[in-house]
């Protein structure tokens, strides 16, 4: 497998194999370059569900912890790449060490091989996640817009699953709640967490965008990147990066607005963007880098 490129499989759901039906409903993507591997999945399966009466969702969502456990394990043991294959085929590597090739409903298919475009394989990640499951994001969340409350929910019950059923976030010496800065007198801005590494100081923001017009969410982009860029000074003199937790629309005919929006917010050298696909793997290296720093 060449160096500058990464694969992926998808999991695909069969739901008659006599007429053919397929839906995907999964990935695993592999970068040989990082020896990185990667299961990305729609946290819910409500366009599953309006597709098909009757599925079996206890099953699937059974399925997903495994391959998330199981990419895991090969991630913290990078040698097992080699042993298993996987350079020499994707397809026979999952097919032995995920799920075999066969007749039921789930199965690893449709195998494609990409150039690797940057080094940023999150980002690529990202880009997967929304091709092929954004729709999966839109049709769950038609009554109830995902706003700011929601994703610093999910980051803390994110924070909880990966410290342990005693964690507290108030009562945890890791994490601050409510961390302001003052970057001037009389002026303060608040972060909703704080939590140290050893490379800086965290400052958690999340940010919604899934809003219903365009001019507000690039209304809103701005906002944000005057805030970000007015504050940068202060965050290079004092090791301050601001981790911005992202929610897209839900409307597909703003996402352009939205990419638009992630560039601007890109431009800060101070500020690292975490789309809501990624939540959970920032929230796992939240508790990780903050008791390394601490041990």
């Amino acid at each position: 497998m060449s160096g500058n490129i990464y694969q992926y499989g998808l999991l695909q759901y069969h739901h008659s194999q006599m007429l053919g039906e397929v839906m995907n409903i999964g990935l695993i993507v592999y970068f040989p370059t990082h020896r990185h591997l990667a299961f990305l999945y729609p946290e819910k399966l409500i366009r599953l569900r309006f597709a098909y009466t009757i599925i079996p969702e206890k099953t699937i969502k059974g399925y997903f912890r495994y391959f998330s456990k199981r990419v895991g394990e090969f991630n913290r043991n990078p040698e097992l790449f080699s042993s298993r294959g996987i350079d020499q085929s994707l397809q026979a590597f999952i097919e032995s060490d995920f799920l075999p090739s066969d007749s039921s409903a789930l199965q690893f298919g449709n195998y494609r091989t990409s150039v690797l475009y940057t080094e940023d394989i999150e980002h690529i990640q990202n880009q997967l996640y929304n091709l092929y499951f954004s729709v999966f994001q839109y049709q769950e969340g038609v009554t109830k817009r995902i706003d700011e409350g929601h994703l610093l929910s999910k980051y803390r019950k994110f924070l909880k699953q990966y410290s342990g059923d005693d964690f507290s976030i108030a009562n945890d010496s890791r994490f601050k709640l409510d961390y302001a800065l003052e970057p001037r007198p009389a002026t303060t801005v608040k972060f909703d967490v704080a939590w140290r590494s050893k490379e800086a100081l965290h400052l958690v923001k999340p940010v919604s965008f899934d809003l219903s017009r365009q001019d507000v969410i690039t209304k809103k982009a701005y906002q944000y990147y005057g805030q970000f860029s007015d504050l940068e000074e202060l965050a290079t003199e004092n090791d301050y990066l601001f981790d911005v937790l992202l929610a897209k629309p839900r409307n597909r005919n703003l996402f352009k607005a939205y990419d638009n929006a992630i560039r601007l917010l890109e431009k800060p050298k101070r500020v690292k963007l975490v789309e809501q696909a990624r939540l959970e793997d920032y929230s796992k290296s939240s508790v990780e880098l903050a008791l390394d720093e601490i041990g």
